[in-house]
Order: C-alpha cells, then sequence, then structure tokens
C-alpha cells in the first residue's frame, strides 16, 4: 500500500520540488522507502529527505512514490521499469492475482523482486505497442485487485483506478501543468478543487490533450440463483476464497479487524481465525454504546482478542480537525462516521498493525439497510435489486475513499473481502427475494445471515439487528453538542433539514435525521482552516519554463 503523485507539463518543464511537497503531505501512506521518476531518471531512498537536492531538477513528466511495504520483503521501492526500459510504473494497491499472472511472464521477463506492482510493469511491457491507453485498458482487465496506478513511456501519461473504487486517484490542471494524487490534500491550492478518477476510469495526458476515458468497470450480471440453499453454497465459498486472496503474501504476525459486535465484522474476524491467523479486533464507542456491549460480549463468546477505544465529548472535540484533514471534506456524516475507524486504526496502529480487514459492503450485497425496506414497498424486488447495484457502485464516495484515507492516516492498509470482485457478481447474481423475504423483514441479508451461522458464528449472533455506525457508537449527537458549544448563538442559527444532504445512501434515501446547519457550518469552518495550511507556493504560482 502506498502512495502517488506526479506532474505532466505540456510544452516545457518545471522544477520537480513539488513532487517532494506532495510526498511529504502523504508520508504516512508510504512512511518505508520512496521512490522518483523525472524524464525517464530513476532515484530511490528509504528516507525522503536524500530526494529533495534531486527534486530540484526540471522535469516534463514526473512520478512519486512512497511505500508501505506489506508484499515483498525487499527494501526496493517503485517505480518499476519495463525490461525494455520503454515504461516505468507507480502503484499504490494490492493485486491478489499477481502470482498467477507472473506465471505467463516469466519466460520474457526478468523480476528484480517479489512486488505484486512489479508484475504490472511487464504486463504493460508484453501489451504495449505505441499506444499506452489501449495498453492500461487491457492490463486493467486482468487484474484482481484494488490500485490506483500512473505509467508513462515518456510521451504520454495514463492513471488508472480499481473498478470498485478501494484506492483513490485526484488529479487538478494548472495552466499547461496536470498533477494527480492519491489524496486531495497534495493538490490543494487554494483556487482548483480535485477532480477525482472516477472507478474503472483512465485519465490520460499527452502534449495534445487531457481527456477522461472509460476502462474497465463493474458488469451488472443476470440473476441466475432462485434456490436459497444453492445461493448460501455459492456464497460462503466465493467468501471463503476471498479471505484467502486478501491473505496472499501476507508476513504480519497479527492482523486487525475493524469490529462492531455485528454480524459483518464478526464473519470477517471468524474466517481469518479459520485461516490460522493471529485477530486483534479494535472497536470505539462511548462507554454505554451498543457496538461497545456487543463487541465485548461477542469476543468474549467467541474468543477473540478485543481493544477498545472509550470516547466522550472531550475526546472527539480534540480529534475533529484530524479527522476532517484526513478525510477531506466536512460532510456531516462523513465526519461522524470517520470518528470510530480513526480511532480504531490508531489503536491498532499502536499495536504495530499493517493490515486490517473491514465488513464494508455486505449491506449494499445483502439489502442490510432499513430504507430498502422502503424500496422494496414502494417499487418492488426488481427495482430493489437496480438500487442495491447503484449503491454498490457509490461506495466510492460515500465509504471507500473515507475509509482508506483514515486507515492510511494511521499507515495501515484496509482489506475488504465482501469488495471481492467474485463475491460482488455471486451477490449480485443471488435474487433479492432470497435477501429480503418482505417489506415487513426487519433482518434482512437473510442469505448472508445463514451462511455466517454455515461457517462458525452463532446464530443469535448472526441474527442481531445492528445500529449503523454513527448511532452504535454513539458519536451522533456528540458533535452536535461541541457544534453548539463553539458558535456564538447557537440556538439562533436556523435547523434546516432540506438544505444539501450529503454524501451516503442514507441521504438518498431520502432521511433527514442529519443536516443540522449550524454543524455543517461548524465542521466546515475546520476544513477551510485545514486547507489554508496545505496550500504550497508552487501550485498556485507555477508555469512551465
Amino acid at each position: 500500500m502506498c502512495t502517488i503523485c506526479g506532474h505532466f507539463v505540456r510544452d516545457g518543464k518545471i522544477k520537480s520540488n513539488d513532487i517532494y511537497d506532495m510526498l511529504k503531505k502523504m508520508e504516512h501512506r508510504g512512511p518505508d522507502t520512496h521512490g522518483i521518476y523525472l524524464d525517464g531518471n530513476i532515484e530511490n531512498t528509504e528516507d525522503i529527505e536524500n530526494l529533495k537536492d534531486s527534486l530540484l531538477a526540471e522535469s516534463r513528466v514526473a512520478m512519486g512514490h512512497s511505500r508501505l511495504k506489506i508484499v515483498g520483503a525487499e527494501n526496493i521501492t517503485q517505480p518499476f521499469t519495463s525490461c525494455d526500459g520503454k515504461l516505468s510504473l507507480i502503484h499504490n494497491g494490492e493485486i491478489y492475482n499477481y502470482q498467477k499472472l507472473k506465471t505467463f511472464l516469466m519466460r520474457h521477463h526478468e523480476f528484480s523482486t517479489g512486488s505484486d506492482s512489479e508484475v504490472i510493469v511487464h504486463l504493460l511491457e508484453e501489451t504495449y505497442c505505441g499506444d499506452l491507453l489501449d495498453a492500461v485498458r487491457k492490463v486493467t482487465s486482468l487484474l484482481d485487485g484494488m490500485y490506483a496506478l500512473a505509467v508513462t513511456d515518456g510521451k504520454s501519461l495514463v492513471a488508472a483506478r480499481d473498478p470498485i473504487g478501494k484506492k483513490p486517484l485526484y488529479f487538478i490542471r494548472n495552466e499547461n501543468i496536470t498533477y494527480f494524487a492519491s489524496e486531495k490534500k497534495a493538490l490543494w491550492n487554494g483556487k482548483d478543487n480535485p477532480y477525482r478518477v472516477n472507478p474503472g476510469d483512465i485519465l490520460y495526458i499527452d502534449n495534445e490533450f487531457i481527456n477522461v476515458f472509460e476502462g474497465n468497470h463493474l458488469q451488472l450480471p443476470q440473476i441466475d440463483i432462485v434456490d436459497f440453499r444453492e445461493s448460501v453454497e455459492h456464497y460462503k465459498k466465493a467468501l471463503i476464497i476471498a479471505v484467502q486472496k486478501r491473505l496472499t503474501g501476507l508476513r504480519e504476525a497479527h492482523l486487525g479487524v475493524i469490529f462492531s459486535g455485528g454480524i459483518d465484522s464478526v464473519l470477517i474476524a471468524q474466517l481469518l481465525q479459520r485461516e490460522g491467523k493471529n485477530v486483534i479486533c479494535y472497536c470505539t464507542g462511548t462507554e454505554e454504546s451498543g457496538d461497545i456491549i456487543a463487541a465485548r460480549s461477542v469476543a468474549e463468546m467467541l474468543g477473540f482478542s478485543l481493544k477498545t477505544t472509550i470516547i466522550d465529548e472531550s475526546t472527539v472535540e480534540e480529534i475533529l480537525p484530524e479527522i476532517i484533514q484526513n478525510v477531506e471534506e466536512s460532510g456531516l456524516l462523513q465526519v461522524e462516521v470517520a470518528v470510530p475507524m480513526y480511532l480504531a486504526a490508531k489503536l491498532a496502529a499502536e499495536d504495530n498493525i499493517r493490515v486490517m480487514y473491514t465488513g464494508q459492503a455486505a449491506d449494499e450485497l445483502f439489502a442490510g439497510y432499513p430504507w430498502y425496506n422502503d424500496v422494496l414497498r414502494e417499487s418492488g424486488y426488481l427495482q430493489l435489486h437496480e438500487r442495491l447495484w447503484e449503491d454498490l457502485n457509490f461506495l466510492y464516495t460515500d465509504t471507500l475513499e473515507r475509509e482508506d484515507k483514515l486507515t492510511m492516516a494511521h499507515s495501515i492498509e484496509l482489506r475488504a473481502p465482501y469488495l471481492d470482485r467474485d463475491v460482488i457478481q455471486t451477490a449480485m447474481r443471488i435474487s433479492p427475494k432470497l435477501k429480503i423475504e418482505n417489506e415487513s423483514d426487519a433482518l434482512r441479508k437473510r442469505v448472508h445471515r445463514q451462511a455466517a451461522v454455515e461457517l462458525g458464528v452463532p446464530a443469535n449472533l448472526a441474527f442481531r439487528i445492528k445500529d449503523p455506525a454513527q448511532s452504535g457508537s454513539g458519536i451522533n449527537r456528540i458533535i452536535e453538542k461541541i457544534a453548539r458549544k463553539n458558535i456564538d448563538n447557537a440556538d439562533s442559527v436556523l435547523v434546516n433539514r432540506n438544505i444539501e444532504r450529503d454524501k451516503g445512501s442514507l441521504y438518498r434515501y431520502g432521511d433527514e435525521t442529519y443536516g443540522e446547519e449550524l454543524t455543517r457550518s461548524f465542521l466546515q469552518e475546520i476544513e477551510e482552516g485545514i486547507k489554508k495550511k496545505y496550500i504550497p507556493p508552487f501550485l498556485s504560482t507555477v508555469s512551465p519554463g
């Protein structure tokens, strides 16, 4: 897991100190080794400060990379170069089928590391015939994993993002210069909002133009599993393999799980233990919150190692700037949901955990949220199926980018087995009638729950109704209290529950529980202050030399 960044200058060169600045702002994503590419020249080091002088040189195409070492034990960092020297690549993420892909390349390519990232550059070399965009399109269709990558042939630069959207990627244009990076904070310049490269899309830049093209997107499969027993068996098989994939190449002594005591995280912890892994579960909440009570009970019942962070108003108030700085937005729901995960990851980092697992996406796959009852009541099963697919495809905006940044803030890679491509395909082949029995079904996720029981989760846990993270952890009202305390004349501020909605399926389905203007204003004020601290002089004043 890593950070990537770079620039492409049309008709000229600029000093490359922007790469140093961007890498420093995102150093938490890759604290181990660092590398740069400047117009064909590559340099790497274990100390980012050693690159500072080199980055005073001018360049037309520049790329920077910082590595969080997980797969591959070598102290070698990216960029990787193809055998013929034509292509150079930087990659953030994990490719779970890299060993299988590598077997097709061994005869004609020389590998210097055991890295999954090096496999990508040799795949591109095998495919590249002068059209870099075409080569990236073909190669990314082969990759099973999560990634944001950038590759250059010296004439053009192509950056791509995985179809699920697990790894973030942003860019901005400043006159004739295009910058890209893993996080927005590296691109803030005081006037331009970074553009997102959407999941599956490809950013292409050369001397003539810059454009975003469609790449490899998720394809909705046909519903062809209509028997409950068959659906459970197919799903169990896919999920077990997904967990096993996400253990490939790991040398970590302990693995972490973002834990709430609910079925989704319990099942992931259970499957990791089945694979013989040492698992530590991490949970955050107020002393009497539903998550903390459930997590303690479940951990004791199943013999999980559990560590908790107990929060109160002063704890939340102290870390709100950190949360907004790392989430890179001030949406109320985004901030509320971020608090428990951020503190869980912080506690895990203190235990030297480098890889954590999450139960994210089971609700979108199996109709877990209560508003899906309303969809079924109003529109029927076919529309419910379409909505599940839509919510899955929107996860990158309201969940995945946030969770990536929160864990990477503590140099931790987050893995999500429910977002495995084969799990997604299997779940969406299952009839929605098997996921939610009727419009009054308070449990929902029927296939998922039954599979959990058969995989070792006690039935009383598998069929527990779960609170959303922000209410289960007790966060939702704490932030409102903090806002009222910090805003003068808070009681006179208009409470408007019809203002612009935050991101997230909670809002797409019309829930108006959140959205108080005073709280939103308070969080936005913090965000603006953070942005000002990040604005570098080069992004607001630089022009090609």
